[in-house]
């Protein structure tokens, strides 16, 4: 798209923090960080996405509820309206990079281009551009505050959200809420990379300060990867967008896009502190203008309140120009609501694929409309709506990479002890002592038990942790969950191997595989 530069800004952030606020558009905090509501949009339109359907990619993309088809010519109708529009009023611009892609993102409004300005990196890694055959620019056009009608274009809704994965273009619209632009890069860069041998993975990672022991965290919306990877005793790398090279670990984008919902100083010190410093932008925050504090457990806009910041905010980061050493650890997060898994559990070869694959963790109420009590969630490698590729692609990556370091993988539950409804959630300080003896090595020279249903490992003790936490759940609760993980793996029966759909999942939990210790087997999907 050509912009006329009288009608185009290229402002630094604090210049269009600075217009928001003029506008209208957002407030500062007692502190100057800029608060802004996403309107009737407070979370994903995924019913508004849709993947351009060029005839190239019918084999490549994973067609259906989540990557749904829209036509060729509907799809140029929309950008060629919604460029117009970009083109004929005043717009704001950044340019940036997402991993070693160059990523340009044009907006009728500012603080967006400022939210993008902390989500993309003024750079790229050189090691990983290297690793690239081509270097297209993702072009993301962006009228949050129109709507589909404005271009003179018939739709079903007024909210859409176009991605091309052949032009690398994504057209957004409708929909003030800014993770759609980051996540909307994301999936680009999720369906590129793979042909590139690179893995990209929705997960979060930390590592020790010089590089080594790197591990990574997998996990859904809620599930603690932002919380967890943000360890005052180690270097984060990026927490929610990481890619696995050749050359080791290193952070797609340049910030950070946490959730804020029961945000306290005290158990997220790092975190508490960014949200309030000049630079961050909160999203739907509910602010006392008498005692001039932000209240992080009021969730009566949205549970899905949320925090922009660049990742220079926080202290204790990993060199984002460099790429650590390829992980020792992997850990799937899960914020079971219905008591049936335990606090920590090791899964062999088999169990790692089909749990990366099924990506469980539950809903629970004021999460999502239309949610009044706990269900199950299962999205596929922890992050179906950025993949557009199918799930069998990103596991194989998975299995191959981590045999090649011999890495543990293990599944480290977030959610509540007995259940949503009965029991209290696993405090944090919990999860972080027992992630620590993870990725120091010291739980997986504990005792375990292996489990009668789902035939993983638990350990039976863990370093400064009370055993009452590490309990094998039992009762119906239990079988229940097996069946509905079943019941969603059906999906995949054709395209996995069959010791992945025998040897990893419940229904046949008591034949163990022999090498529990690391991905060591011939890496099969």
């Amino acid at each position: 798209m050509s912009a006329s530069p009288s009608k185009t800004k290229k402002l630094n952030k604090k210049e269009l923090i600075e217009e928001t606020v003029k506008l209208g558009k957002g407030q500062f905090s007692k502190d100057g960080a800029l608060l802004v509501s996403t309107g009737q949009h407070t979370g994903r339109a995924a019913k508004d996405r849709f993947v351009v359907n060029h005839p190239s990619l019918e084999t490549s993309v994973d067609w259906g509820k989540t990557n749904k088809p829209i036509d060729v010519q509907t799809a140029h109708q929309f950008f060629t309206g919604l460029e117009e529009k970009l083109n004929s009023v005043e717009t704001y611009q950044m340019e940036g990079f997402v991993g070693g892609f160059p990523v340009q993102v044009t907006s009728t409004s500012p603080w967006h281009i400022a939210f993008a300005q902390n989500m993309f990196r003024e750079s790229g890694i050189e090691s990983v551009i290297a690793q690239l055959p081509e270097r297209k620019t993702i072009q993301i056009f962006h009228d949050p505050y129109g709507k589909v009608s404005d271009y003179k274009f018939e739709w079903q809704s007024e909210t859409l959200i176009a991605l091309d994965l052949q032009e690398l273009k994504v057209g957004i619209t409708g929909t003030a809420y800014a993770g759609e632009i980051k996540k909307s890069a994301f999936s680009a860069c999720n369906f590129l990379l793979p042909g590139m041998g690179i893995f990209p993975m929705h997960s979060s990672a930390n590592c020790e300060k010089d590089g080594s022991n790197s591990c990574i965290l997998f996990g859904l919306s809620g599930t603690g990867k932002t919380t967890l990877s943000a360890d005052p005793n180690r270097a984060l790398i990026g927490d929610d967008e990481i890619i696995w090279s050749d050359n080791g670990l290193s952070n797609l984008e340049g910030g950070c896009y946490a959730k804020l919902i029961d945000l306290s100083e005290k158990n997220e010190p790092e975190i508490f502190a960014a949200c309030h410093q000049s630079g961050t932008i909160c999203e739907n925050v509910i602010y006392d203008e008498t005692s001039e504090k932000i209240d992080f457990t009021d969730g009566s806009k949205t549970e899905n309140t949320r925090g922009s910041y660049d990742i220079s905010a926080l202290s204790n980061v990993f060199d984002q120009n460099k790429e650590s050493d390829a992980p020792k650890t992997i850990v799937f997060l899960t914020a079971d609501a219905f008591g049936a898994l335990p606090a920590v559990a090791k899964l062999d070869f088999w169990q790692a694929q089909y749990h990366f694959i099924s990506g469980y963790t539950a809903k629970v109420a004021g999460t999502e409309m239309g949610v009044t009590e706990p269900q199950t969630a299962f999205s596929a490698c922890f992050g179906a709506p950025f993949m557009p590729r199918h799930p069998s692609v990103y596991a194989k990556m998975l299995a191959e990479k981590a045999k090649s370091t011999n890495a543990t993988v293990w599944l480290l539950n977030t959610g509540w002890v007995g259940g949503y409804a009965k029991g209290e959630r696993f405090p944090i300080n919990i999860s972080r002592q027992i992630l620590a003896a993870i990725q120091d090595g010291s739980l997986a020279e504990q005792p375990t038990t292996t489990h009668p249903l789902f035939g993983f490992e638990v350990p039976t003790s863990c370093p400064g942790v009370d055993s009452k936490w590490l309990a094998l759940p039992e009762g119906p609760a239990v079988e229940e969950l097996a069946q509905k993980f079943s019941e969603n793996f059906e999906q995949f029966q054709s395209v996995v191997s069959t010791d992945v759909l025998i040897k990893g999942g419940p229904t046949l939990a008591n034949k163990k595989n022999e090498t529990p210790q690391g991905l060591t087997q011939e890496a099969q999907v």
